[in-house]
């Protein structure tokens, strides 16, 4: 194949020597400390380590919820750092799909409300609001349940539903934080495979953190952490 013709992959997620520092009780605390990592389409990454080794904020850095104090991140293709909070917080809901340990669910909102909530904040149509929710909520088992609110759920339901708002919108990049973290091993296994199923299905490339070695086995590569330090990198699967 000549050079013309051959067809460049940008990365989905690139971050680059990336470190995160922090004041704390007027002491600096670097919770990142030169990280590098990238993800392309489909690909399924566990960060895994020990508490307080900055997987939570390593994650918060890659989906553009908080800035590096030095190194580089894109979103395919696109710098982060050149963008002010608007732009950020626009790529964001468009890009970036986030699933978080204790689902975050808003407990005013019904679960359809909650599910189809990015798109409404994007200004989209209320027909295709209620056409995609429905659309995905058929996908995560919860169509007899759009009507019920979060507190009415079970737990594996609740990360259900908050799976369903993460990728309403399609994004590029799905991040979750420790998504099994607060269930039981039944439902932490069906979510693990509701996850994996949607990453494959929809070439999302998935970034999750955990402490739970049979979550991080199933994982394309696994990415160890420690003392904020990316210490070496494992492939699992080719």
């Amino acid at each position: 194949m000549s050079r013309e013709n051959a067809i460049v992959s940008v990365p989905v997620l690139e971050a680059i020597n990336v470190h995160r520092t922090y004041s704390r009780g007027g002491q600096s605390v670097e919770a990142v400390r030169g990280v590098t990592l990238s993800l392309t389409a489909g690909e399924h990454v566990a960060v895994v380590g020990p508490s307080g080794c900055g997987k939570s904020t390593l994650l918060h850095l890659c989906g553009a919820m908080d800035r590096p104090t030095r190194g580089d991140v894109t979103l395919e293709g696109q710098a982060l750092a050149g963008l002010d909070d608007d732009a950020l917080t626009a790529l964001r809901r468009r890009r970036v799909g986030f699933v978080f340990q204790f689902f975050n669910l808003l407990p005013t909102l019904t679960v359809s409300q909650n599910i189809g909530l990015p798109l409404l904040l994007e200004g989209r149509p209320d027909a295709e609001v209620d056409e995609r929710t429905a659309t995905v909520a058929d996908r995560v088992g919860l169509t007899s349940r759009l009507d019920h609110y979060p507190q009415q759920l079970s737990g594996g339901e609740a990360q259900r539903a908050a799976i369903a708002r993460a990728v309403i919108h399609e994004p590029a990049l799905l991040i979750a934080d420790e998504p099994t973290g607060n269930l039981d091993s039944e439902n932490g296994a069906r979510v693990l495979e509701l996850l994996m199923e949607l990453n494959t299905r929809s070439d999302t490339a998935l970034l999750l953190a955990t402490h739970d070695d049979d979550v991080a086995v199933r994982a394309g590569r696994v990415f160890h952490m420690r003392d904020g330090h990316d210490r070496d990198e494992v492939q699992l699967h080719p």
